[in-house]
């Protein structure tokens, strides 16, 4: 173990030939003595370990890359369709407010058609009502004026056939 020991140790500055192989040689040394393994060997085994990991990494991101343009063109095509939807319903809506705007105005036309129309009724009923006042007070004055009249012939032929008696009885007599 000495040995080892001795190689764990660091090398005097003018002994070094770089740092890095320095640092590298440091740390090979110390891992081959707790694991036994060469410290090169680890360096290429996390490499190529680092180098997989990278290459799913990339691929995922590619794979998230696309997955994201995709759902971008999609939202796109989604705004898209939404606007239109939008302009459709409020198309419709503008629509049906028109229509629901001059069925207000020919509803107000038609009330003010039948408000005029009652008016007119109405005095159709008073003209109608004053008329037939009169023919009832006409047809009453002429009641009287023929009960008038049927008392005077009555009288009349009373007379005349009293008369008719009286030259009857007198003719008799002569």
């Amino acid at each position: 173990m000495e040995q080892n020991e001795q190689e764990n140790l660091p090398v005097p500055a003018e002994a070094k030939p770089g740092l890095v192989k320095a640092t590298r040689d440091f740390f090979g040394n110390a891992l081959s003595t707790v694991k036994g393994k060469d410290l090169s060997a680890m360096v290429e085994e996390f490499s190529s370990e680092m180098t997989v990991v990278a290459e799913g990494l990339s691929e995922d991101q590619a794979q998230l890359h696309e997955l994201y343009q995709s759902l971008s063109a999609q939202q796109t095509i989604d705004k898209e369709e939404l606007r239109e939807d939008i302009a459709r319903v409020s198309d419709a809506v503008q629509q049906a407010n028109d229509r629901a705007q001059k069925a207000e105005q020919l509803l107000e036309k038609v009330q003010k058609d039948v408000d005029r129309l009652q008016k007119e009724i109405d005095r159709q009923q008073d003209a109608f009502a004053q008329y037939t006042k009169k023919a009832e007070e006409k047809k009453a004055r002429k009641l009287d004026n023929m009960s008038g009249m049927i008392r005077q012939l009555t009288w009349l032929v009373g007379v005349a056939g009293g008369a008719w008696i009286i030259v009857t009885i007198l003719n008799l007599f002569k």
